[in-house]
């Protein structure tokens, strides 16, 4: 442990990440993951396509939505993810008892969200799907300040009552969890104690090596919410110190070989997990171009808006974006220095792999 660097963190993450080898299916990535987030369905389900090591189409992501594997709910840092249907149990004990923004700003518009919830709660247990603007027209004069980034849909997902339905480009229909599951919200145990330390441990398993300040980022919650938890499973993990940080591991889950870069190019879109996941920002370099903060910031943007980043054998080399024009679609790369012939090959090959999976054809790869 003592032998474990900056490097060797990045490089374990990576990995750890289903970045190198795979997970079985986009079911096994989510669980592993802790969910995938998704406000920008395209964004949340490239990060499934390079995570699946038996490979991801659009038509089968449809099956596995249409199916109700994977559901979108609120969860960390009250955005929406990409979940299976037995994470709404674990969301709805760590999330559901503190008070969100959601009810202060009912309250400030003079609206009982209590109420609210249960208009929406029988409006969707009268059909298998319900329309945003049908829940609009519910909420009446006041919709739109209440359904504002979500709004009273996170309390209603929270609580255990509806789902948002995968779709894309964007979210149009919702869904109660009775057409589901046959589990009632009644039957949950609400064992708060024991869904938060799971919770911890399985952090500390998927994006560990992690510090406590990185799983406060990543949850969003205050230290006083899961410090008690965390004294419950210190025993389980393994813990160590690099450049003034400590960090955790589960017991016995060290894999040294892990520290080895793997040759690979991935083109990560907007909101990847690596990114989001960590509440220190420069863990991805100990030296070189991006000890410069104008490319942190190139990727950490304001609002809390993370940018789709070029990943070239374990190090950031810039951000892309890309333009569709009907079946065609064009790729610019933002580079943070210079990129080899072979290096723009590479990345151009991954180019063309994305397009391919969002059923596009590739047009032309730039380089700025």
């Amino acid at each position: 442990m003592r032998d474990l660097s900056r490097v060797g963190i990045r490089n374990i993450r990576i990995a750890k990440s289903g970045l190198v080898e795979g997970f079985d299916s986009v079911e096994a990535c989510a669980k592993k993951l802790i969910g995938i987030q998704a406000q920008y369905q395209q964004f949340g389900e490239i990060s499934l396509f390079h995570r699946v090591s038996s490979g991801v189409t659009l038509d089968g992501l449809n099956r596995v939505y249409a199916d109700g594997r994977l559901i979108k709910l609120w969860g960390q840092r009250t955005t929406v993810h990409l979940y299976g249907v037995d994470e709404w149990e674990n969301l709805n004990a760590i999330y559901a008892p503190r008070r969100t923004w959601v009810r202060k700003h009912c309250e400030e518009l003079g609206v009982d969200l209590d109420d609210v919830l249960g208009k929406i709660d029988r409006l969707a247990r009268t059909k298998r799907y319900v329309g945003k603007d049908e829940i609009a027209a519910l909420l009446g004069e006041q919709a739109k300040k209440l359904m504002t980034w979500g709004g009273v849909l996170i309390e209603a997902s929270l609580t255990g009552g509806i789902y948002a339905v995968p779709e894309r480009p964007k979210t149009r229909f919702y869904a109660h969890r009775k057409w589901i599951s046959n589990e009632s919200v009644e039957s949950w145990t609400g064992d708060h104690a024991g869904a938060m330390e799971d919770f911890l441990y399985r952090y500390f398993a998927c994006y560990g090596p992690a510090t406590l300040a990185d799983f406060k980022h990543w949850s969003g919650l205050p230290n006083y919410v899961f410090m008690d938890a965390f004294r419950g499973i210190e025993e389980r993990l393994e813990r160590f110190d690099v450049d003034g940080k400590r960090y955790f591991l589960p017991v016995g889950d060290v894999d040294l070989a892990r520290q080895d870069v793997v040759s690979s190019v991935k083109l990560l879109g907007k909101f990847d997990p690596l990114f989001v996941s960590f509440a220190d920002k420069g863990w991805f370099a100990d030296k070189g171009w991006f000890a410069d903060l104008k490319y942190e910031r190139e990727i950490w943007r304001t609002a809390g808006h993370i940018e789709a980043v070029i990943l070239v054998d374990g190090e950031i080399r810039g951000t892309w974006r890309y333009v569709i024009k009907g079946r065609n679609i064009a790729f610019t790369c933002y580079l943070f220095g210079g990129l080899s012939a072979s290096d723009k090959k590479r990345v151009k090959m991954e180019a063309e792999r994305l397009a391919g999976f969002l059923e596009k054809e590739l047009q032309a790869v730039s380089f700025e």
